[in-house]
């Protein structure tokens, strides 16, 4: 393959997998079974692979994704030091310069690379510039045993920070100098350390190094815990894009890093829409971090997301409403910034199913369940993904201008507007469990559209919204109904046709006033419900709960109801078919 001639861009978006939970191609390299090798214990290897995922680079294809970020390539140390985990993960490294052997061969890397470039998709690699996997216990300055040591040359014990674990990772010492849960941290400032870490990723004068077999960008793992003046010089070293993971809810903290790297994941953004989708909260968050996007260079290489392998499932954390994962994934489409979306998303997986993150690092990383592309979210994010092509003037270069937000509304709205040839998007979003009309005033003075101008809502383009005179002097509105967890995309012109799928859910509505402060939830027989624990119902007004599924799609659901999740309604078990609606009046 050879260095690549592409590279990251503001126009990618981007699917996110672990190599070892995605598809295993070549059963040879899965290790020894019921040593580091553990089919259905998540804490050790599965069986994904690159042969695997060259095989399944079609079905991304076809969902839309220009790019795909991979698991950390390099070998890994078998187990952690406590041995009650494998490095399926790829943040154990034990040799920088040797491919992880579960993962496959060197040629099968650059096969998989090839293949990826024959079909337009970029490969993103997770680069490791913090730590190998923990060989020197600390205070220790020596290996013992001592052949449990990385490779050559970063076997120097003097390459490392010997120092403890971190404990306050507000202090940039400490953060930076410190050992990240035990792993040994790399001394950056060593420059023989430095160089062979540079040399690891890409030589130009041997053209060597993982850059060389064709890595079109990088995400840099931990760079809270790296001096941020590395980071730029591995940037500048290896010509690529890269993107740093920053665990910070500030946005002054995720900012300052753009000062040393072209993008940054938005993690502030994240903590913000897990409150407003996952847990029913208002729009002040997301609100409060879109303010504060004049501290970024540039917010259009802020890398979105709503889960990864650090977090629980979305599904997980929003009891399985699909309508939810839809109207979240169409605002991280048309917020500012590059899509990520995790691998299994369009499948619908949700890890345990709890609305915990208790349980983040193991079932928020289980095998990829099924490569079909009959579901309704495939279906939904092909169709984003291809409304982020073709209208990338908006997505990758128009402005984003706040349009509606009222405290404590449901009802949030914005524009993508591309000030140099006047298109413009009217983005609007409804988290609520009821449907809600608002009348929105477009930029006054600046709206692209004129009185009477037809709005068409790239999402369902049954929905025509007419313009109006606005109620400010030389402005613009329309008036919009907004169906329950929808959201609207309208812009002007003739899009192509377009109608979302059909959508069987099951319907339980439950008539009963909790008082101010509780909460009504469910639990039943079948999956997405649990006897053990129970899913959140949604609130729709004082006197009346909801709680809708997508799956399962046949069959009977037999379920209790539940005031905060801890006293039971008396009686006996409800059933409600599948797709069907049942309507409840609960005693406790």
């Amino acid at each position: 393959m050879g260095y690549s001639a592409s590279s990251l861009s503001e126009n990618d978006t981007v699917y996110m997998l672990l190599t070892d939970r995605f598809f295993d191609g070549n059963p040879n390299n899965n290790g020894t079974l019921g040593e580091e090798y553990r089919p259905g214990d998540l804490h050790y290897y599965q069986g994904g692979d690159w042969a695997g995922l060259t095989q399944k680079l079609q079905y991304i294809k076809d969902l839309g994704f220009t790019a795909i970020w991979i698991s950390a390539p390099q070998e890994n140390e078998k187990y952690s030091r406590s041995g009650d985990e494998a490095g399926y993960h790829g943040y154990y490294t034990k040799d920088f310069n040797r491919p992880n052997s579960h993962f496959g061969t060197e040629a099968e890397l650059k096969a998989l690379i090839a293949a990826a470039d024959n079909l337009g998709l970029k490969i993103i690699i997770d680069a490791q510039l913090n730590h190998t996997a923990d060989y020197l216990e600390y205070p220790s300055t020596t290996y013992s045993p001592a052949d449990y040591k990385p490779a050559a040359p970063f076997d120097n014990p003097a390459w490392y920070h010997n120092t403890p674990n971190i404990v306050n990772f507000d202090d940039p010492n400490e953060a930076q100098n410190y050992s990240l849960g035990g792993l040994d941290d790399l001394a950056q400032e060593n420059p023989d350390c430095w160089q062979a870490l540079m040399d690891a990723y890409w030589n130009p004068d041997t053209d060597s190094g993982w850059f060389s077999y064709g890595f079109a960008g990088s995400r840099v793992d931990a760079v809270i815990e790296i001096p941020p003046q590395y980071l730029a010089l591995y940037e500048q070293h290896t010509g690529k894009p890269s993107f740093g993971e920053a665990f910070t809810g500030s946005v002054d903290a995720n900012a300052a890093f753009q000062n040393y790297m072209w993008g940054m994941l938005d993690f502030p953004l994240y903590f913000q829409m897990n409150k407003v989708f996952c847990k029913g909260e208002a729009w002040g968050g997301v609100k409060w971090v879109l303010d504060q996007d004049d501290k970024y260079n540039d917010t259009n290489r802020l890398f979105t997301f709503l889960d990864n392998h650090d977090r629980s499932r979305f599904l997980a954390n929003a009891g399985d409403n699909w309508a939810k994962l839809r109207l979240a994934l169409a605002f991280q489409y048309a917020v500012r910034g590059i899509p990520v979306v995790y691998y299994g998303t369009e499948q619908n997986m949700a890890g345990d199913f709890k609305y915990t993150e208790d349980t983040i690092n193991y079932y928020n990383r289980e095998m990829m369940s099924s490569f079909s592309e009959n579901t309704t979210t495939f279906q939904y994010l092909r169709r984003l993904n291809r409304l982020r092509r073709e209208y990338s003037d908006l997505f990758t270069q128009g402005v984003q201008r706040e349009l509606y937000y009222s405290h404590g509304d449901p009802v949030y709205a914005f524009s993508r507007r591309n000030e140099k040839n006047g298109n413009e998007l009217i983005c609007l979003f409804n988290n609520s469990a009821s449907e809600q009309t608002r009348t929105i005033t477009l930029n006054p003075g600046g709206a692209s559209f004129t009185t009477g101008a037809q709005l068409t809502d790239l999402l369902n383009t049954d929905s025509v919204i007419q313009v109006q005179e606005g109620d400010v002097p030389n402005s613009r509105s329309i008036t919009v109904t907004l169906p329950p967890n929808s959201a609207r995309m309208l812009t002007s012109g003739c899009p192509a046709e377009y109608h979302q799928p059909v959508y069987t859910q099951t319907r339980v509505i439950i008539h009963y006033d909790t008082g101010f402060g509780n909460t009504l939830s469910i639990r039943g027989d079948t999956l997405p419900l649990h006897w053990d624990f129970g899913q959140r119902c949604e609130n729709v007004d004082a006197a009346t709960w909801q709680f809708i599924l997508e799956r399962p799609v046949s069959g009977n659901l037999a379920f209790k109801v539940l005031l905060n999740d801890t006293t039971w309604e008396s009686g006996n078990n409800h059933v409600v078919q599948a797709g069907g609606t049942i309507e409840l009046w609960p005693s406790f």
